[in-house]
């Protein structure tokens, strides 16, 4: 059956005919001899008695008379028929009148069947005919034909015939099955070269040319339609593949597949060559390439990091050298993911990019970015040293308007006009006592003295007032200057301190200008407090800013009345806030996520450096610094978050969010 289902359409149509035309005439011959077998065992049956009865009816007299020389005429007769094998009349006592062939002896005789009948044994046909005369049985005919004779001969005759119409008919199947077969096997044949082409050559142009309007027709038209579809989508594919291949080596990366198991690479993208000076050819040709070139301290971290990722069939991404053909070692950032078949990872596939250059300019940011803490921190020291003056200057204008006030009364002080009477008196000479009873002007002096001494002592007493106010605010400016140097010896250091005692030496350096730009300060501390652990400077830099920003909101808001609250209380379990809220100008929403940025300023003499250098040190500090307002008018909100535990790294940075 394989080798049949192996053969060429020609040949199996071939097959396939010539059997149905072998089944067809096995059929109709073995129909056709059937037949004729039956119908010739019947004439031969009907001629064998026709014959018997014949002879039977002309050997009456011969018989009846007993005429052996006609009965012998009558029986040799048969000798003309040579399908008769032997003939006997017997007369009607039982004896043999004429005889041919071989005499049949009495057992051969009981094989007869009676008279009128006849009989097929052993392939002879048996016949018995009464010989009857005027309706008077006289005799008996016996004849044995030769049937089986016969019968080859005819099987010879029709085999010779079967066999001839055999022959022609095979060979006319096979001549119209090859003529008419084509119609048929052409187009089959034509569809069969044409798909061999079109998976050979990869050829999607060509066509199947089958015109006609038959299934033959209709299967080639969709075949040709399919190969339209492929062509089309052959070509949607290419352009789709050149477009994937100009993206792919357009990538500022290496793009590249390796299996799963292994670190053999099987795609690696042009870019390679462009990055680190190797060709794609070497990763694909070398298994251990990847592990070759990985730099020496990144090695095996590299190796054991790529194995762990792959194993988890996850989305990653880190970070290693690789050393460059020209032998720099290039900074890698590998991103990948793990392709999987029936929950097994099959393929890695992912990008190599170039962060040499972030990495070097990651390295020249931090280094500037150490340069701008330390200039935000000695900007941020300079604004507690300009807070520390401001408020020294306060104070000392205080003592200058004392000292001014002295003077003045000193200037117009009574000892002028006590230098006068004091000089009548002693110009009397001893006519004193007479000057001062007697004399107008000396009456006078002694009323003059008392007033003199009085507005003396109520001056005295002034101006005791007026030092004793002198000498406080030289003690006030001692102690500015010491709480600012004894903050400028623990910059850097973390100690545990109350968060009320840091805001309220934040707001002794600036209550002097709070009190003559009139604003109210409110204070709302919370009761019962832990400590914080901090940086005492960069807490009173943040502080006094903050502080300075609101007076200076509050003095550019217009209102005639100003009001500061501070409120200091808890923002978690492990973390307090001091929160600084003024009724000042406001910060519009589109500023809120600015004024922490670098430069950021509102101010006409600002430099941007206070905000900013305030929430990189709470962070450093492991604390944060947000902002919120309602808008232009609505006044600002300030809060400070610092750390109870001890200084901490919070990714998250300054906060700010917009009141609606």
């Amino acid at each position: 059956m394989k080798r049949f289902l192996d053969l060429p359409i020609r040949q199996k149509m071939l097959s396939i005919t010539l059997l149905i035309c072998g089944a067809v005439l096995v059929v109709a011959i073995a129909a056709l001899f059937g037949f004729q077998v039956l119908n010739f065992r019947s004439s031969f049956q009907r001629d064998a008695s026709t014959l018997a009865a014949i002879v039977a009816s002309h050997s009456g007299a011969a018989v009846a008379f007993k005429d052996d020389t006609a009965a012998d005429e009558m029986v040799g007769s048969l000798r003309a028929k040579p399908t008769v094998l032997t003939a006997s009349l017997q007369s009607a006592d039982g004896s043999i009148i004429a005889r041919f062939g071989k005499a049949e002896d009495a057992k051969a005789l009981s094989l007869f069947p009676t008279a009128g009948e006849n009989r097929f044994v052993d392939g002879h046909l048996l016949l018995t005919e009464s010989v009857v005369v005027k309706n008077e049985r006289v005799g008996t005919l016996y004849m044995r034909m030769d049937y089986q004779r016969t019968f080859r001969e005819l099987l010879r005759f029709y085999g010779l015939v079967v066999l001839g119409i055999t022959i022609v008919s095979i060979g006319l199947a096979v001549f119209l099955s090859s003529r008419l077969g084509r119609t048929i096997t052409g187009p089959v044949l034509q569809l069969s070269r044409t798909a061999k082409i079109v998976g050979e050559k990869k050829d999607y142009s060509v066509r199947a040319g089958v015109s006609s309007r038959d299934e033959m027709g209709s299967l080639a038209d969709s075949f040709n339609e399919m190969l339209g579809r492929i062509e089309t989508q052959d070509a949607a594919l290419s352009l789709s593949q050149q477009k994937m291949e100009a993206l792919i080596n357009s990538i500022d990366g290496i793009v590249w597949e390796r299996a799963a198991d292994t670190y053999q690479f099987t795609f690696v993208s042009r870019q390679s060559e462009a990055i680190l000076g190797y060709p794609p050819s070497a990763w694909l040709d070398e298994p251990t390439f990847w592990q070759d070139k990985l730099h020496p301290q990144d090695a095996g971290k590299a190796v054991q990091t790529a194995h762990e990722m792959a194993t988890r069939g996850q989305p990653y991404s880190f970070e290693y050298r690789i050393t460059a053909a020209d032998g720099r070692a290039i900074w890698i950032r590998e991103s990948g993911t793990a392709l999987a078949e029936n929950g097994r990872p099959v393929a890695i596939r992912g990008i190599f990019q170039d962060i040499t250059q972030a990495k070097l300019d990651a390295a020249q940011l931090d280094k500037l970015n150490r340069q701008l803490m330390d200039t935000s921190r000695h900007a941020g020291m300079a604004d507690v040293a300009t807070g520390v003056l401001h408020n020294v200057g306060n104070v000392l204008n205080s003592v200058s308007v004392s000292a001014t006030l002295v003077g003045e009364r000193l200037r117009a002080s009574n000892v002028v006009d006590l230098r006068r009477a004091t000089t009548m008196m002693l110009e009397q000479n001893g006519r004193l006592a007479e000057f001062l009873t007697q004399d107008p002007k000396g009456k006078l002096i002694p009323e003059f003295l008392g007033s003199v001494a009085e507005a003396m002592a109520e001056e005295q007493t002034e101006l005791i007032a007026e030092m004793t106010s002198v000498g406080q605010h030289i003690e006030h400016i001692k102690e500015i200057v010491a709480m600012q140097q004894s903050y400028a010896k623990l910059s850097g250091v973390h100690e545990t301190l109350p968060p009320g005692d840091l805001v309220e030496d934040a707001l002794s350096l600036n209550v002097a200008a709070f009190e003559r730009h009139h604003i109210e300060l409110v204070r709302e501390f919370d009761k019962n407090l832990p400590n914080v652990c901090v940086d005492r400077h960069k807490v009173l830099q943040i502080l006094i800013n903050l502080l300075r920003n609101a007076k200076h909101a509050m003095e550019d808001g217009g209102k005639p009345e100003r009001r500061m609250v501070i409120r200091v209380g808890m923002a978690a379990e492990d973390r307090v806030k001091i929160t600084v809220l003024d009724n000042g100008i406001g910060i519009p929403a589109e500023n809120l996520t600015k004024i922490f940025n670098h430069g950021f300023t509102t101010k006409k003499e600002g430099h941007g450096f206070g905000l900013h250098s305030g929430a990189n040190a709470a962070k450093e500090m492991g604390g944060s610094l947000a902002a919120h307002s309602a808008g232009p008018g609505q006044g600002a909100e300030f809060t400070l978050e610092l750390p109870t535990k001890g200084p901490g790294r919070y990714e998250e940075g300054p906060s700010t969010k917009a009141q609606t």
